[in-house]
């Protein structure tokens, strides 16, 4: 009855531990049960995210790789590099469009004119359902030529 008693006592520790969690705040996250609260906040119906864009004669904005962006192939970074230029000094932006115009230049983009440093705030939902250059609102930080 004694070793009954134990695996009971067990039993609901563990179920505890199973059930108690998801009943904290989302902001607690610990190992080893984790809330994983960045998947369970609502993140707004909006995103704002800091990019490079190619400028053609005609004005039009033409998205860029991130090896031009960020140099390098890794998109994070490239998404890090601009958003830390547009949280940064005026020399800070126009040091990475100047960075990204030579890149465009040497890279064979002859399409593009100039590069803008921009944010841009994005309908999230519109972006998931396929319409991603559709922006809400466009701030562009620094412009620079794409000298040939």
């Amino acid at each position: 009855m004694r070793g009954r008693a134990r695996a009971y006592v067990a039993l609901a520790a563990v179920l505890a531990a199973l059930f108690v969690p998801p009943l904290w705040p989302p902001a607690d996250d610990s190992y080893p049960l984790s809330t994983y609260p960045m998947f369970s906040r609502d993140r707004g119906a909006t995103s704002v995210v800091a990019t490079v864009v190619g400028v053609d004669a005609e004005g039009r904005a033409h998205r860029l790789s991130p090896a031009l962006i960020g140099g390098s192939a890794e998109p994070m970074q490239a998404v890090a590099t601009a958003g830390r230029a547009a949280r940064g000094t005026a020399a800070e932006r126009r040091a990475l469009c100047r960075r990204v115009a030579d890149r465009v230049a040497a890279g064979g983009r002859d399409e593009l004119v100039a590069v803008a440093l921009r944010v841009e705030t994005h309908d999230a939902v519109a972006n998931v359902e396929g319409d991603p250059d559709r922006a809400l609102a466009v701030e562009v930080l620094a412009t620079c030529e794409v000298a040939r």
